[in-house]
């Protein structure tokens, strides 16, 4: 029989040995560090191709084969748009090393290892995408993810057709979408990053002055309702995509068919605003949403981003620094535009200032133009009149 003092060293060695195996059953899977990257103001994104129901078979392609290609779609168009920098495949496979994970594993525990991984790859965002199949339909459902708050924004895109098709890109259409819903989220991370790249920019008054400023409005205008062909609001899904609280379902097709444009309007290229350095991911994404406040509008047939990038660089020219009217209204003609939108992003005393005007190219004449002024640090309430100001450029009465 064993004496008291044997009984609770037994029972306090046993005690010891369950919350080491409870802590070890809790703890975060260990990764590989990485070193810390240089500065810079982009929005770092890591990229997370999944296959969910289905992974083979019906889609006709191997997931490992998707996963490249769509990880390669990914950092071409994020690339392009100036605002990110997606984390280098060799940086991933350095911390993951030869752990692999299904898409269970990304979206447990409150996505808690995207945000661990996203955290060791020194990323803001996550940008999570799934190809799954429910009944006879196709989706591709992607999700960002902010790493340090943790905050989600939801797409889902469905396919009448073929989602492997070479010509066409539903990362490009999902995107656009999800930036709709995620720009005030991811300007107030560029201006935190561009302070912390470049502190010394944000004490330096910028070419902005008030006899440049047209006068500002006093009423804001409502925003107007996005079409319903191109949006639909959430709808009963069948499992396994239900649990999943998708924000959004976009068709794909629908999407394609508005992007064709109408007859008789006018082809009008937007420039990126034109700010100083350390604004420069700041600019590219307030640049983004006019776009996508103009394209609401249907006043115009929009000249591609992707197209006009091209374009300039054969032109050797760059939409930065297009300031210039007659340069501008020049690139304008190569882009076989009749107008364009410049403006400019920069700082007046402590307000946070937009200008934007829209130019006919042949005649250089001013067409419409519209200010947007904020208080330092309360840039978000710029997105949030956007559709004024985009309003305002385009003179509608």
């Amino acid at each position: 029989m064993l004496h008291n003092s044997s009984v609770s060293k037994f029972f306090l060695i046993f005690s010891f040995a369950l919350l080491l195996v409870f802590a070890a059953g809790c703890a975060e899977v260990r990764f590989n560090t990485l070193p810390t990257p240089p500065p810079t103001a982009k929005l770092r994104v890591f990229a997370i191709p999944v296959s969910g129901a289905a992974p083979t078979g019906p889609w006709g392609e191997p997931p490992e084969e998707w996963a490249r290609r769509h990880v390669s779609n990914v950092r071409g168009f994020l690339s392009r748009t100036g605002v990110y920098e997606v984390v280098a495949e060799e940086e991933v496979g350095s911390v993951l090393g030869k752990k692999t994970f299904l898409s269970g594993d990304w979206r447990g525990k409150d996505w808690s290892l995207v945000k661990q991984v996203g955290r060791v790859l020194h990323a803001d965002y996550a940008l999570v995408m799934e190809r799954s199949i429910v009944g006879s339909l196709k989706y591709l459902e992607m999700v960002l993810i902010n790493v340090e708050t943790g905050k989600r924004f939801k797409v889902l895109v469905s396919f009448r057709s073929d989602p492997d098709r070479k010509d066409i890109s539903p990362i490009r259409f999902a995107y656009y979408e999800i930036f709709r819903n995620a720009k005030n989220d991811m300007l107030a991370a560029a201006i935190r990053k561009g302070r912390l790249a470049a502190p010394e920019f944000f004490t330096v008054r910028s070419s902005i002055t008030e006899e440049s400023m047209p006068p500002t409005s006093a009423k804001p205008v409502p925003a107007p309702l996005p079409p319903s062909s191109t949006v639909a609001k959430s709808a009963a899904v069948e499992k396994p995509l239900a649990p999943r609280e998708i924000s959004r379902a976009v068709n794909y097709e629908d999407l394609l068919w508005a992007e064709a444009g109408a007859k008789g309007r006018k082809n009008l290229a937007i420039y990126d605003l034109d700010t100083i350095e350390a604004y420069r991911v700041v600019a590219l994404i307030l640049s983004e949403a006019l776009r996508q406040e103009l394209f609401k509008l249907k006043l115009f047939d929009l000249v591609n981003r992707e197209n006009m990038v091209k374009v300039l660089e054969e032109m050797a020219l760059q939409q930065t620094g297009l300031v210039d009217e007659k340069e501008a209204a020049r690139a304008g003609r190569g882009l076989a535009a009749q107008q364009i939108v410049l403006g400019r992003f920069g700082i007046l005393g402590k307000s946070s200032v937009l200008q934007a005007k829209r130019i006919d190219v042949e005649t250089q004449r001013t067409l419409g133009l519209g200010t947007l002024r904020c208080d330092l640090g309360r840039e978000d309430e710029l997105l949030q009149h956007m559709t004024e100001l985009a309003i305002k450029i385009s003179k509608i009465k």
